[in-house]
């Protein structure tokens, strides 16, 4: 089985930004995942620090019914990441209100009819879309998660959005 593992993808960014909308990169990534018997999208598929929802999904319909016709009948895994991690907010309340729910490497589930994974799951078109966290095995011997977990050893949240404004400001954007 060919398993394509995609990171980090941030569509919709409001910054405009996306590496997606550049044509190559677009192309070359389409190409890949029509090659594909399953596709992982491994976390922060939407850019949703400061973008609603739903303006994250409609500015990226177009990105993600493409890469969903190019999947075609592959299954579609989507694993929430830091900038996305609204996917599984539904699902985690839901374990949060259970008595001594343990989590294990890989909880699968299917999206709702409503709610920003039911949204994702009908832009991409998926025939068959699944969610995991905190990550997913890829074959008995490789484990892929999307790391975010590391972000508070990494960054001080309150001046994450203020870096990467200045950032993009220096940058010409």
């Amino acid at each position: 089985m060919r398993t394509l593992v995609v990171s980090d993808l941030h569509l919709g960014s409001s910054s405009d930004r996306d590496v997606l909308r550049l044509s190559e990169p677009r192309a070359a990534l389409l190409a890949t995942v029509e090659r594909a018997d399953r596709l992982i999208l491994l976390g922060d598929v939407l850019e949703l620090r400061g973008l609603s929802a739903r303006d994250a999904v409609e500015r990226s319909r177009t990105a993600l019914g493409e890469i969903g016709e190019a999947a075609g009948d592959a299954p579609v895994v989507l694993l929430p990441g830091n900038h996305d991690h609204r996917f599984a907010a539904e699902w985690i309340d839901g374990r949060r209100s259970r008595a001594r729910a343990e989590l294990a490497l890989e909880q699968v589930w299917r999206p709702g009819r409503s709610g920003l994974a039911a949204k994702v799951a009908r832009a991409l078109g998926a025939r068959e879309l699944t969610l995991a966290y905190p990550g997913v095995w890829l074959r008995p011997d490789v484990y892929a998660t999307h790391g975010h977990y590391l972000d508070c050893h990494n960054a001080v949240p309150a001046l994450e959005p203020l870096a990467a404004a200045v950032t993009a400001r220096l940058a010409g954007g």
